[in-house]
């Protein structure tokens, strides 16, 4: 390894509170004076930053069953009640324990399932514990945050690398055409369209020439796609089109964007792991803003804090090596206010979604079919999901 890739490597693992297992996995050349200095600067680190984690630490727990750690959690509302992450609290074989150090232990048991965002409501038996304090500050870009652990200590730290944002692919709009893809002319040529959609309602038929969306002019599928990108479901466009008749205007109201499944799921499954376990459930949140902290799956749920010690949310999952996914305190105090599922059927859906992912990985069916507009563009979205990995993991090897 260069000398200059070297100090970086030790730079980040200094600001990420590595441990030592994590450093020498990581860094297998390491020098032992490096070591020595690494310790050293992550000793002085960690002991700098304890006075920021001191409150939020205080509502933070470990949840156990057994022997085994499942998550972490948040005390939320009058500290009668814990927020946490429900594809691993669903593993629990036995009786659920609250730890929140200093020998202070709870049974717990659920309450409700908030399954759109993976989160679940549970009940503390016993004296409450002390309640989160949400913070409504909204961090921006490149904010230094961190994860306590309920001891005080950190357990993840940070920057804030992509803003709040909804990860449901059924939240975006939905046009309801498939295009040509060898054609060469002015705007987008459509091969089909979707029944029972916004395009078959206006009027749009096979051949029509898309020209402009509202006043954009559209010049192919890919700048049809980003005409539409951030448009809400359930709103109406203009779209010009070129047709038999000559060009007419079509308004158009957008419906939700099924469901697709992903041609190399897979591929991505592996490329995900690559830096570490991951969580089970780790996309499809509706309100998540995202980091690179290095939380473990069963440190997921628990608070996190800017660098005045403010509760900005929580971790919702652990997605690959560079990518920590937490719903802000704004949105979990909405959340709160809502009502949840009960748990058994929550299960009941969740292990029927497993049996139906686990079907779709090992059926042939699925594959792209030629024309298809929404699947070339979801294998387009992976492809470019498995670039960003694979350009991650090459910088790590590149000098100056």
């Amino acid at each position: 390894m260069k000398p200059f890739m070297k100090s970086i490597v030790l730079l980040t693992l200094t600001l990420l509170g590595a441990d030592s297992t994590f450093a020498e996995k990581e860094v297998p050349l390491i020098l032992p004076e490096e070591r020595q200095a690494l310790d050293a600067q992550t000793q002085a680190f960690n002991e700098a930053i304890i006075p920021v984690l001191g409150e939020s630490s205080k509502s933070t727990v470990r949840l156990w069953s057994g022997s085994r750690r499942l998550a972490y959690g948040t005390v939320v509302g009058d500290g009668s009640q814990i927020l946490s992450k429900w594809s691993e609290i669903s593993k629990a074989k036995g009786a659920l324990i609250a730890d929140a150090g200093e020998n202070e232990t709870r049974a717990v048991e659920l309450v409700s399932v908030y399954q759109d965002e993976d989160l679940v409501l549970l009940k503390i038996n016993g004296k409450p514990l002390t309640p989160v304090k949400w913070s409504q500050a909204s961090p921006k870009l490149g904010d230094f945050i961190a994860a306590p652990q309920p001891d005080g200590r950190l357990g993840a730290f940070g920057v804030v690398s992509v803003l709040e944002r909804n990860l449901r692919e059924t939240d975006s709009a939905f046009l309801g055409i498939a295009s040509d893809p060898d054609y060469r002319g002015e705007g987008v040529r459509i091969t089909e369209v979707t029944e029972k959609t916004g395009a078959e309602a206006a009027g749009l038929k096979p051949n029509d020439v898309i020209l402009k969306v509202g006043e954009r002019s559209i010049s192919g599928l890919l700048e049809l796609k980003n005409a539409l990108t951030g448009v809400a479901p359930g709103s109406r466009i203009s779209l010009l089109a070129k047709t038999a008749e000559g060009e007419k205007k079509f308004d158009v109201l957008l419906g939700n964007r099924p469901k697709t499944d992903q041609f190399f799921g897979e591929r991505l499954r592996q490329m995900e792991r690559m830096g570490g376990p991951i969580s089970q459930v780790r996309d499809s949140f509706t309100h998540a803003m995202q980091s690179d902290m290095h939380p473990s799956p069963n440190q997921i749920g628990g608070p996190v804090v800017d660098l005045k010690g403010q509760v900005i949310g929580i971790t919702l999952a652990r997605a690959d090596r560079t990518r920590t996914f937490i719903m802000p305190a704004a949105a979990l105090v909405k959340l709160l206010k809502s009502d949840g599922v009960d748990p058994a059927l929550a299960l009941a859906r969740q292990q029927q979604e497993e049996a139906t992912q686990l079907a779709r990985d090992t059926s042939p069916r699925g594959r792209a079919k030629p024309g298809n507009e929404e699947r070339m563009l979801r294998h387009l979205s992976d492809m470019q999901r498995l670039m960003d990995h694979m350009r991650s993991e090459m910088s790590q090897l590149q000098g100056p």
